[in-house]
């Protein structure tokens, strides 16, 4: 997957928590976090933390993680 990719499936998380009432919230963080174990396996260099914090609205959607 392209870092395009990454930033499309945080930007659709973080839609979802915008537009959820906080019981929904919890699922869909736990989707992000399920979905995010995924993506590191496929590639060793992904960020999971990085990726959650854009997802939570923590950091820019551009950021890109620390080395």
């Amino acid at each position: 997957m392209t870092r395009q990719d990454y930033i499309l499936l945080a930007t659709a998380f973080r839609s979802a928590l915008d537009r959820n009432e906080d019981t929904a919230q919890s699922g869909i963080l736990d989707a992000a976090h399920l979905v995010s174990v995924e993506l590191a396996l496929d590639n060793p260099r992904f960020n999971r933390e990085h990726f959650l914090a854009v997802v939570k609205g923590e950091k820019p959607l551009n950021s890109r993680p620390n080395r």
